[in-house]
């Protein structure tokens, strides 16, 4: 980097650390956390407590007086210590005389006008273990799955104990008999440096899960807030024209480096602000011992592919647009790329070797958060993998840095209308 790229990264560095955008990427992340940990509580504590009335027509004759006994169980625990804590469940008997149609319609009406929340019918002889009848629940609300799972539970628990009691068969000892045996997750066994086996010890999700989609995230938060801002800077400056100023002054590809280098300090310094204060929680919660040194190398080498590689795309639109309305139809594609990780990490946490995992790993938009990930994931891919990534992401820099030095040479100067894909095509290859 030459000096005057030097000069304009500072420049473009104090710029960008002093706006108010900074700003908001620097408290994105952590309060999108406390935002997402608090809707996640708050969802959670929040019980809808409207009664579910329902009626119940049992052609088999025995049914439903075990779910009025089952209902008022469950209220009596919904109104346990003098608080409602759930819906209460209200059955009531009903009939179909003549024509089940009409019937059905008329109970079906009666759930419109909200009288009863939903009714069921239960079949004769439901209760034979030869039968293949089925229970059946209508409802005009879908969505809301618990009344109808607390029917279908109720009904098939007395049901079976029915087909138990018919065949004389002791349904306490079968399922003393049928008993499943808990599963405890461990790690492997290991030895201490004296050669002593120590014993396994159980899975913290939080090592295995929490921290890497964390280190993770702290990527992707820290190119989307450094990388977008590159656009905007561009596109000023093309429609105040201070670029053709600077132009003057120094080449195009010493102001892109300038630039790039600039917001490539910004992420860097949004990651370490991060890094350190996660460390820092980390260890007050016990969990220092988690965050490795190379761990934190290795977010660093990606970090800094990725702010070039997605610095070099938001540059080039910058130049290739003569105003923000021109940007805005270039985005999408960018940010799509971008998004790419975000929406398929997941996929990534529950297989990390799987073909998918291992695709997308190899991806270069998208090495630098999703091969990070499966890399803090125990056991962590084979260094094939990793290195194979490394050299593609880093080839894949090279590439779009020196295409976006041949777009941004020709379109910083360009006025009046933005370029098309093709036009930008053909700039990079003129030489």
């Amino acid at each position: 980097m030459t000096n005057k790229s030097l000069i304009i990264a500072i420049s473009e560095f104090t710029t960008l650390v002093r706006s108010k955008a900074f700003i908001v990427g620097l408290l994105m992340m952590p309060v999108f956390s406390l935002v997402a940990v608090g809707v996640q509580k708050f969802t959670r504590d929040a019980t809808d407590l409207h009664d579910r009335r329902f009626a119940v027509v049992d052609r088999s004759g025995v049914l439903y007086g075990p779910i009025k006994a089952a209902a008022d169980e469950w209220n009596a625990a919904a109104r346990a210590r003098g608080t409602q804590t759930a819906p209460l469940f209200l059955p009531e008997a009903a009939t179909f005389e003549d024509d089940d149609a009409q019937a059905r319609a008329a109970l079906s009406d009666r759930v419109r006008r909200d009288e009863i929340y939903a009714f069921v019918e239960i079949p004769a002889g439901v209760q034979a273990p030869e039968s293949n009848a089925e229970i059946r629940y209508y409802s005009n609300h879908p969505a809301y799955r618990a009344l109808p799972g607390w029917i279908a539970t109720i009904i098939n628990r007395e049901i079976v104990n029915r087909r138990f009691r018919a065949a004389a068969v002791d349904r306490a000892l079968v399922a003393r008999l049928t008993r499943r045996v808990d599963l405890a997750e461990l790690g492997l066994v290991e030895r201490d440096t004296r050669g002593a086996v120590k014993a396994a010890a159980p899975i913290d999700k939080v090592r295995t899960l929490a921290i890497p989609v964390a280190m993770m995230m702290i990527v992707l938060f820290s190119v989307m807030s450094g990388a977008p801002q590159l656009l905007n800077s561009v596109i000023e400056e093309k429609m105040s024209r201070i670029s053709e100023v600077l132009i003057g002054s120094v080449t195009p590809y010493e102001l892109m480096m300038g630039k790039l280098a600039g917001c490539i300090a910004v992420s860097l310094v949004l990651a370490s602000v991060y890094i350190v204060a996660g460390t820092g929680a980390a260890r007050h919660f016990g969990y220092g011992d988690a965050i490795h040194g190379t761990d934190i190398a290795w977010l660093f080498l990606f970090l800094l592919l990725a702010s070039f590689m997605f610095g070099s795309v938001f540059i080039t639109i910058g130049a290739a647009c003569s105003d923000l309305k021109d940007a805005q139809g270039m985005m999408p594609p960018a940010m799509l790329v971008l998004m790419l990780p975000w929406l398929t990490w997941f996929a990534v946490l529950n297989a990390p070797d799987s073909p998918i995992a291992i695709g997308l790993s190899l991806l270069p938009t998208a090495t630098p958060f999703l091969m990070l990930l499966r890399i803090m994931l125990p056991p962590g891919p084979p260094l094939w993998q990793i290195g194979l990534s490394v050299g593609l992401t880093a080839a894949a820099t090279i590439a779009m840095v020196y295409a976006a030095g041949k777009i941004f040479r020709t379109g910083l100067l360009m006025q009046g209308k933005g370029a098309s894909f093709a036009e930008m095509w053909r700039w990079v290859r003129t030489d």
